[in-house]
């Protein structure tokens, strides 16, 4: 017979009882192989996101403003003398046009670099072949 060892946390009192089947029976199933890795991939796209929307050397790249720099850079690129004022991480600064194309280049060169990543991982990820290693599986690694 099994025997569970217990210890108040209070008084630090140890007893011993026979385990009871039921416990087991009320534990969840391990998670299959296919639910860890949803679960491992589902982490690391919240990663990615995070990543990708942490912002840049004074440049926010949350969605809406890679939109914004986005259309600022289209402007750009259809008018050389294009200038803007634009609000960074560190307050308001003047952008020529080669400043927001080069801010654009920069922020969109993170933004891919981090579903770059995120690629490599969920390639890893699937070719694993159990829930262990899955578990195991670092995602945190190769971010920008």
């Amino acid at each position: 017979m099994t025997q569970v060892r217990e210890i108040d946390v209070m008084t630090g009192a140890e007893t011993t009882r026979p385990y009871v089947a039921a416990e087991l029976a009320a534990l969840p199933p391990p998670p299959t192989l296919a639910e860890a890795k949803a679960a491992k991939l589902a982490a690391l796209a919240a990663l990615r996101y995070a990543r990708e929307t942490g912002g840049i050397a004074g440049f926010r790249t949350d969605r809406e403003s890679q939109a914004l720099l986005t259309g600022a850079a289209l402007a750009a690129t259809l008018d050389a003398g294009y200038s803007v004022d634009w609000k960074g991480e560190a307050g308001w600064v003047a952008l020529n046009a080669t400043q927001l194309l080069d801010a654009a280049q920069a922020v969109r060169a993170h933004v891919q670099a981090c579903f770059s990543n995120e690629r490599a991982h969920a390639e890893a990820i699937e070719a694993l072949a159990t829930t262990e290693a899955v578990q195991a599986y670092d995602v945190t690694t190769g971010w920008p």
